[in-house]
């Protein structure tokens, strides 16, 4: 029974995904082009494409997901703030990465913003977005409590670029700075998140962060950032490590006081997302094959850390490994 659950709802999802997708991206594209004419500017196409695809790949991917569990799917007004989100996201993201203004001045936009008179276009189209959706948030002591441990694991992700930073400082860096982000979306829904729910968007984040490094490897070994992937010696270990993550988020998941059959279906979807670690991993698992440990990941090539998902046997491991998650006994 399982089995044909799980082929229709990966199909749905799959097709639901790919045309939601290409609508977001237009309704989000029209959105970014009518915000630079109001504010007199224009994001750099690198700022540009990611806000894009972040927004249209996240409405149907996860904001979908976790509305079903209320019989919905996103309604206009929750695009907008989730739009307004990855636009603060991604320019903040350039504020750290880019060193464009200081920390102090990156603090005193989130959390003195009515203080703070912007100098040029990011600066204002940012402060507008933030202030859009601070005026919405119902929970506003909650939500700058989650803002500011996110403004604070972004200050302390530049120890990463530090080769004597410990293990233990990486994974609190890495689960805060993932965790967070995700978690901060659930605010901009009209809707009240049950304690499961919440930490489900948590724990995903937690997920999705890991995932990303360990897409990354390659690139973040040329930039020096340590990450918990690249740090590996052992891969059976990342893989349990990995895998404890995703059995917390199911469980969370199958406390949320809905129908079973919604649980089923919003773990199903999320378990596509935790998939591609495991396929990550998979390719980590062949490098070290019989040996007790990896070998120095710099001394590998970018075709043996790159994961290529367009490849038939990644696909195939990932539907196999989807499957394999989705199932809760």
């Amino acid at each position: 029974m399982h089995f044909f659950r799980f082929i229709y709802i990966l199909i749905y999802r799959a097709f639901y995904i790919l045309f939601q997708k290409k609508k977001e991206a237009a309704y989000g594209t029209a959105y970014l082009k009518k915000l630079e004419d109001d504010f007199g500017g224009r994001f750099d196409d690198r700022t540009f494409k990611k806000i894009i695809f972040y927004y249209s790949l996240k409405v149907p991917a996860i904001y979908d997901a976790f509305l079903s569990l209320h019989g919905r799917r996103t309604n206009n007004f929750e695009k907008e703030r989730l739009l307004k989100y990855f636009i603060c996201s991604s320019i903040f993201d350039n504020f750290f990465d880019r060193k464009e203004i200081t920390d102090e001045e990156i603090y005193q936009i989130t959390f003195n913003s009515n203080q703070y008179s912007p100098k040029n276009f990011n600066e204002r189209i940012s402060l507008h977005c933030h202030l859009e959706i601070l005026n919405f948030v119902k929970d506003k002591e909650d939500y700058l409590k989650v803002l500011k441990l996110e403004y604070d694991a972004q200050v302390n992700s530049r120890k990463q670029f530090d080769e004597t930073i410990t293990y233990k400082e990486i994974e609190a860096i890495t689960l805060s700075k993932g965790g967070n982000a995700v978690l901060l979306c659930s605010f901009y829904l009209d809707i009240n998140s049950s304690i499961s729910e919440l930490n489900c968007w948590y724990k995903l984040g937690n997920a999705i962060q890991l995932v990303n490094d360990l897409f990354d490897i390659y690139k973040d070994l040329q930039t020096g950032l340590q990450t918990i992937p690249n740090r590996v010696k052992n891969v059976k270990e990342l893989k349990k490590y990995f895998n404890n993550f995703i059995t917390n988020l199911k469980q969370q998941i199958l406390e949320i006081e809905v129908e079973e059959s919604k649980k089923i279906d919003l773990i199903i979807s999320l378990m596509g997302i935790c998939a591609l670690g495991l396929v990550a991993i998979e390719q980590l698992e062949i490098i070290q094959n019989k040996n007790e440990t990896l070998p120095d990941l710099k001394t590998l090539s970018r075709k043996d850390l790159i994961i290529d998902m367009e490849k038939f046997s990644n696909i195939w491991l990932w539907l196999k490994t989807v499957y394999f998650l989705s199932k809760t006994n």
